[in-house]
């Protein structure tokens, strides 16, 4: 088992350097590059802060890296991060494959740019809806909202129905939860035809009718162009 340090590191392993290799950090466009084409050497040193951001083919970083920030969201297929990583101010992990680190490993995360603990980046099931209403702070709430997952929530905390109807799925609605400090959180209620399962999508507060919003979540500015034969 990997055991981490404070400090923003992870322990160090003796770094192994292919020969011609450059000591010289390199930016981060280039650090980027580098590591997407598989080409990043053990010990690499990137300038300033790293996006690696959506890179779904993304499996494992080089040992030793090191740079300012890191931003590894939605890299699903990223689950742990190398030994010696150096971090010197924060990781953003939003959706990434990282389900947990070591206690002590002195990372600061972030999810959404939104400051997070372990607890809420990694334990989201400890989390429930009534913990979530009483959060003042409105950023960390939508996080938390996030984490716990809208379905989830809604079960948790009910809503308001501002509109219903119905498709070949059946019964659909359009939900929405007040906020007093912050805007309402609207979703759209479906379910699959094919599958029977429930989908509750979020969509921008300004809907009006089931119809607009499954029209914006398949990509339509105006309902009226949207008309497909079989929604779901």
């Amino acid at each position: 088992m990997l055991h981490m340090m404070s400090g923003g590191r992870v322990p160090k392993k003796r770094v192994k350097q292919p020969p011609n290799i450059s000591h010289e950090p390199v930016s981060a466009q280039m650090g980027r590059k580098l590591i997407l084409e598989h080409r990043a050497w053990d010990g690499i040193r990137v300038l300033g802060h790293l996006d690696l951001s959506g890179a779904t083919e993304l499996v494992n970083l080089p040992e030793n890296l090191t740079c300012e920030s890191l931003d590894i969201s939605d890299c699903v297929n990223l689950t742990t991060l190398p030994e010696g990583l150096h971090v010197t101010r924060w990781i953003e992990l939003a959706g990434s494959g990282i389900t947990g680190l070591g206690k002590g490993h002195g990372f600061v995360l972030r999810w959404r740019g939104v400051e997070v603990n372990d607890s809420i980046a990694f334990e989201s099931d400890s989390i429930t809806g009534q913990d979530i209403l009483k959060i003042n702070n409105v950023e960390l709430r939508r996080v938390l909202i996030e984490r716990l997952g809208y379905e989830t929530f809604l079960q948790q905390v009910g809503g308001l129905i501002r509109d219903r109807d119905t498709d070949i799925g059946g019964d659909r609605q359009l939900v929405y939860i007040p906020f007093e400090d912050d805007e309402p959180l609207m979703v759209l209620k479906v379910t699959c035809p094919s599958t029977a399962h429930i989908h509750v999508l979020r969509v921008p507060p300004y809907m009006r009718t089931c119809h607009q919003a499954a029209a914006w979540v398949a990509g339509f500015d105006n309902p009226d162009d949207y008309q497909p034969l079989i929604e779901a």
